[in-house]
């Protein structure tokens, strides 16, 4: 919280307080000169009156409350310049729309548009240049021996060597480590990587009072709650930070929280890096492109429609039933490229399955409609999919969706892709889907894409399905 932050804290806040309120003060000479210019950018003449003033020290106030919510005065010898960026560009955004909204209930309605794009700017630039002083400067001080701690590391293993060479690495930390604490009495005495074991780690109060460490790393494993305990309570009365470089969590949670609710102590896992905000830039990716695609395709599901209602008959659609986001089961519609009663005749074909696992692949398959080679040659059978994307269903990118029987044959770490919303094209898509066959290659591929998603992967892979479509490559 703001009022337990340490002196540093404070002057970094104070810092960027009046950070704010220059940039605000500067930006409405900025947007002066841009006027004067002749780039007509303001429609009227904008008045300061003092109610602005106030805006500006509410705004500025606003600005600290939210960087302190991104926890920007946290503990920041660990954190990258990147991450402080990106802190403060979250914080920049959310001040500008409450400063919006703080004018439309005050009745300010006549400050332009264009003063708060230019605001917007003139802080994130006056910010970069803040942060990069601020963080170098720092690193430079800490690197002379000022703002420096001294820590005591629990444990000899190979996390608290690896965590000792991280500090070795990085001089400008500010970390000076005292010694170590061990679990082995037969190493007190012993030295590690330069650095003394002090003694047992059941001794831990004898230890803080000889030597007065200002932190504890604490680096045995987590298996060891009940010595975890003592350390954790002997830190706590005497007032020393504990950090915890732990295995308990392994590699498989991409974003652990931890909260308190009603009193009692939940901490929840998410094995998948969740933005809400980079979530919600897919989703309007998702809208849009979808809209857009249904409007200039409307000719080609129209002359779909009516080639497979001619050659055919009805139904013309598919109804697919899949499992989705969740593993929750779901319906979603194709155009119909085989024969009616094609279900019943996969029975018979299953001894020609040309892919491993649960799914049914087979080369020139005799249920597919003359017409229906064509659409599917092109992918042109996947549009109507395009509705289950903008309903939410399904998204653009993402996991192919399994049907729902085939779902019931997964092992269980298959059932992983279905932590994110499935879509109509992924890796596997661009990677030449019927050169796979074996499944289990298929599932590494959605894996691999939700181990490392991001925007500019949905974009890239999007870019990508567009010739592998107009090509026909890989399609059957």
């Amino acid at each position: 919280m703001i009022w337990h932050s340490s002196f540093n804290s404070r002057l970094v806040q104070i810092t960027d307080f009046l950070t704010t309120a220059i940039g605000f003060v500067a930006s409405y000479y900025i947007w002066v000169y841009l006027r004067v210019m002749g780039l007509n950018l303001i429609p009227n003449q904008f008045e300061i009156k003092i109610f602005h003033f106030y805006q500006i020290i509410i705004s500025s106030s606003i600005t600290v409350v939210l960087l302190n919510k991104y926890h920007a005065y946290s503990y920041q010898r660990f954190t990258s310049l990147i991450t402080e960026c990106v802190n403060i560009f979250k914080a920049l955004y959310n001040t500008i729309l409450l400063l919006i909204t703080i004018s439309f209930f005050i009745g300010d309605r006549l400050l332009p548009r264009s003063y708060v794009f230019v605001s917007f700017f003139s802080l994130s630039f006056l910010f970069l240049i803040q942060k990069t002083f601020l963080f170098y400067v720092a690193s430079i001080l800490r690197s002379k021996g000022h703002n420096r701690k001294r820590i005591i590391i629990i444990g000899t293993g190979t996390r608290a060597l690896e965590f000792i060479k991280k500090v070795k690495e990085n001089f400008s930390w500010g970390l000076d480590i005292l010694g170590l604490l061990t679990g082995d009495k037969e190493k007190i005495g012993d030295e590690v990587l330069g650095y003394k074991i002090f003694d047992h780690y059941d001794n831990i109060n004898k230890i803080i009072k000889e030597i007065n460490p200002e932190e504890i790393i604490i680096t045995i494993s987590t298996r060891r709650f009940d010595q975890l305990r003592l350390i954790l309570e002997a830190c706590e009365n005497s007032g020393i930070q504990v950090r915890l470089n732990s295995d308990f969590f392994g590699h498989l949670t991409k974003h652990v929280t931890i909260d308190n609710i009603f009193g009692l102590n939940i901490i929840s896992f998410d094995f998948w890096k969740q933005n809400e905000f980079q979530l919600l830039i897919k989703r309007l990716m998702d809208i849009v492109i979808a809209l857009i695609s249904l409007i200039l395709l409307s000719p080609v599901l129209i002359l779909s429609a009516v080639a497979i209602l001619v050659q055919d008959g009805r139904p013309i659609l598919y109804k697919w039933r899949i499992v989705g986001y969740n593993r929750i089961p779901i319906v979603s519609w194709k155009f119909r490229t085989m024969v009616k009663n094609a279900d019943d005749l996969k029975k018979e074909l299953m001894k020609k399955n040309e892919m491993s696992g649960p799914v049914f692949k087979v080369t020139n398959d005799p249920r597919i409609l003359p017409i229906g080679k064509f659409i599917r040659k092109f992918s042109i059978d996947e549009l109507p999919q395009l509705f289950s994307v903008l309903k939410g269903d399904l998204s653009l990118v993402g996991p192919r969706p399994p049907l729902q029987y085939e779902f019931k044959e997964f092992e269980l770490w298959q059932r992983r892709k279905l932590i994110v919303k499935p879509g109509l094209t992924c890796l596997w898509q661009i990677s030449g889907r019927n050169k796979i066959n074996d499944f289990n290659d298929w599932v590494k591929l959605d894996l691999e894409y939700i181990d490392n998603w991001s925007l500019l992967l949905d974009f890239k892979i999007l870019i990508k399905t567009i010739p592998a479509v107009f090509t026909g490559r890989g399609a059957r």
